[in-house]
């Protein structure tokens, strides 16, 4: 078989490698049979210094525990050299001959990162995130296997700091940065699915999925929802047009599961009504977890403008259901939990967005600025609690510049504020820094 190699004319935004298995690659192998294979994807590398406050303390003077839902856990000082928040991501399509009207494709994504948590042991992380085939043609594209989610993708495929360090720029993280994730959107995270893209139609698209269900964790242990006996589904409608130079995309998406308590789940949710002297509910053996999202991005010549929101119920302050570290101060918290439910496992309403504006001054440097926050209303047994966290805000300013079509320069600066129930001082946090990616 013999293989050519062409280099393609346009750079690669690795963005797109994360949201799509049609990618325009750099570098395409080609058989005479019609046999394609592409390679793409970005590695990336910043300096950063951090300087971030200590825990509060409650209105009675008792410390609170340093949290990591957004920024560096409790004081800190330091600098680092880490990977942001997007890995370093090595892509791979093969692509089969068009045959009777359909194009049939397999994807392998590996992303990677040099942060280790300060130990040279603990980097050795390959994340496999993306293992999917499609099938395309007249109907759209179907995709079967491991992608990036539906709900919030748009917000964070927006986001100026997908290429970009943003929050917890410190050297002690196991794991790449958070960007804005918890602060102006929940994380879509890369999850398996049965997903069908519909053919644009005037500039309208939509999508729809089945996604294998998550755990639903409560701050208890034990009080959560973990019987997930049906998928979750998500959706997205966008529309894409210009209008005299100006360039709309619109945005709605949402995702809802259910999910069954263990008998052991629910005689703890049942045990815990009896004792605080409130009824329990039929209902309360299974959870509802649902949100919707919402976003436009408006380019009119040089500039562009994001505006991006969401609510939700049961999905957490952070990501969605039980992706993410512990999130209460002075509790038995169970690993993973994010305020999706609270002690006695009651859905927390969460809800937040994000504004970001950017400018292109030609010659390959822009420059943008953003703000936004994630926040999260108090359950009736929140009032009881120590320190639950309510909310967290960040701003962040960015400027970059495109050496050559796959070369990236670019430094960062932001602030974030997060607070608590209950607790008399926020926790604040800063960092600035440089970096670069290269993509292919």
């Amino acid at each position: 078989m013999k293989i050519s190699k062409k280099i393609a004319i346009a750079a690669v935004p690795a963005v797109m490698a994360l949201a799509s298995t049609n990618v325009d690659s750099k570098i395409l192998l080609m058989s005479q049979e019609g046999w394609e294979v592409s390679f793409d994807g970005a590695a990336n590398a910043f300096l950063m210094k951090n300087s971030g406050d200590g825990a509060p303390t409650t209105s009675g003077g008792a410390a609170l525990t340093a949290s990591t839902y957004g920024g560096v856990s409790g004081a800190s000082d330091d600098t680092s050299i880490v990977t942001g928040l997007l890995p370093n991501v090595w892509g791979m399509t093969l692509k089969a001959p068009t045959a009777n009207g359909l194009d049939i494709s397999a994807r392998l994504g590996l992303y990677t990162h040099m942060n280790g948590g300060e130990n040279s042991l603990g980097n050795g992380e390959l994340n496999i995130r993306e293992t999917s085939g499609s099938v395309s043609g007249s109907f759209g594209t179907v995709l079967v296997g491991r992608s990036l989610g539906i709900h919030q993708s748009n917000a964070i495929l927006s986001d100026m700091l997908l290429f970009g360090v943003g929050a917890a720029a410190s050297g002690a993280n196991n794991n790449t940065t958070l960007g804005r994730i918890g602060l102006g959107y929940l994380y879509t995270d890369f999850k398996p699915q049965i997903s069908w893209t519909l053919p644009s139609m005037n500039g309208f698209g939509a999508k729809i999925g089945l996604f294998d269900p998550d755990d639903v964790q409560a701050d208890t242990t034990g009080f959560g929802a973990t019987e997930g006996h049906a998928p979750r589904v998500e959706a997205q409608i966008t529309y894409n047009g210009d209008f005299q130079g100006l360039g709309v995309n619109l945005w709605v998406d949402g995702t809802y599961q259910n999910t069954e308590r263990t008998t052991a789940e629910g005689e703890n949710v049942k045990n815990s009504s009896s004792a605080s002297g409130t009824t329990f509910s039929g209902e309360d053996l299974d959870v509802d977890s649902a949100g919707v999202g919402f976003g436009t991005k408006l380019t009119y010549d040089a500039f562009s403008l994001v505006a991006s929101g969401f609510y939700a119920s049961g999905l957490g302050i952070r990501g969605q259901h039980s992706v993410g570290p512990r999130n209460t101060f002075g509790n038995t918290t169970a690993a993973g939990a994010v305020g999706a439910l609270d002690d006695v496992g009651k859905e927390r309403k969460t809800y937040g967005g994000y504004i970001q504006g950017t400018f292109d001054f030609g010659q390959g440097t822009s420059v943008g600025y953003s703000y936004g926050g994630n926040y999260m209303k108090q359950t009736g047994n929140d009032l009881n609690n120590l320190g639950t966290m309510n909310n967290q805000t960040m701003h962040s300013g960015m400027i970059w510049h495109n050496v050559t079509d796959n070369f990236r320069l670019v430094a960062e600066g932001g602030y974030t504020e997060k607070t608590w129930y209950l607790a008399d001082t926020a926790q604040e946090d800063s960092f600035g820094g440089v970096g670069a990616f290269f993509f292919w």
